[in-house]
């Protein structure tokens, strides 16, 4: 065990001795940088870097297509069963399941009224206390108190626009600069909580803070606005919802926050870590052909 353990530690150290730190400035200037268009941006910076690292072999669109299109195929009587493609779908479905699940929890996280999310951290690497890379998402500046409704359409037009220019910078690419071998994704968050959200039973769950060594490449992505928080084009403004029973609309009200930072900053960690993998091929031609 011992020996085990002597060997894990020496590769770590070997992962560990070249130091490529990079800080990625990313100034959103098209939208404002309400809880959810932040949730958007940083699902998409994930997904990007899943199939960037190479720990997904398609991009996540073309993942979801996959998926979706396989879902709704009915089973054919007398059709002969490829076992190969049967389990290459499992293990495809499977990844696809578990990044939906995750992203649509990161969405959950920030729409909390009592979440003040400031790093989401993205963990490469066969175990967290052992990491290839790690990703650092820095949010700095979120508008709390405007009506996320209020602000979709605007997200829709842009998000294209600001991840281009996110993932076709010189400081992104110069970041990623090579793909990674097949390992664990881990996701975690930092943020400020009181003792009575803590006990919440969340997908995110407490965990004990990360202490990365000094020479582990670790890229930060810092994600600023140019709209200023002072500035609410939401204010004094009411939405108005379908009531499901009487179909009257009501009046929806938004509870307005602001970042507490006298709370403590306490670490989470994503309940599903996500497993890379690769393509399967059969004669030249991939198995996802064959489902």
């Amino acid at each position: 065990m011992k020996c085990a353990e002597l060997k894990q530690n020496l590769n770590c150290a070997q992962n560990n001795s070249v130091s490529e730190d990079c800080v990625i400035d990313v100034n959103i200037s098209d939208v404002i940088l309400t809880p959810l268009t932040c949730a958007s941006i940083v699902n998409e910076i994930l997904k990007g870097l899943l199939y960037q690292k190479s720990q997904i072999p398609y991009p996540y669109n073309f993942l979801k297509s996959l998926v979706d299109k396989k879902r709704k195929q009915t089973v054919e009587e007398n059709k002969p069963i490829n076992f190969t493609a049967v389990n290459h779908y499992r293990i495809v479905s499977s990844a696809y399941d578990t990044i939906e699940k995750v992203t649509n929890e990161i969405i959950k996280e920030f729409s909390e009224n009592s979440s003040h999310i400031k790093e989401v951290i993205v963990v490469f690497g066969t175990t967290p206390q052992c990491p290839k890379e790690v990703f650092t998402i820095n949010i700095s500046c979120l508008a709390n108190d405007h009506l996320e409704i209020n602000h979709v359409n605007q997200l829709v037009k842009f998000r294209q626009k600001i991840l281009r220019n996110i993932f076709l910078s010189q400081d992104w690419m110069d970041a990623i600069d090579a793909s990674s071998v097949c390992t664990n994704t881990y996701v975690y968050l930092k943020k400020h909580v009181s003792d009575e959200d803590e006990n919440r039973d969340n997908f995110f769950c407490p965990t004990k803070p990360l202490s990365f060594p000094s020479k582990l490449k670790h890229v930060k992505i810092l994600l600023n606005s140019d709209h200023s928080r002072d500035i609410n084009c939401c204010r004094n403004l009411s939405v108005f919802e379908d009531n499901s029973e009487s179909g009257i609309p009501t009046k929806r009200s938004r509870i307005m926050t602001s970042e507490n930072i006298d709370l403590p900053i306490r670490w989470y960690q994503s309940k599903d870590l996500l497993r890379g993998f690769k393509d399967c091929y059969v004669n030249k031609v991939s198995v996802s052909e064959l489902w």
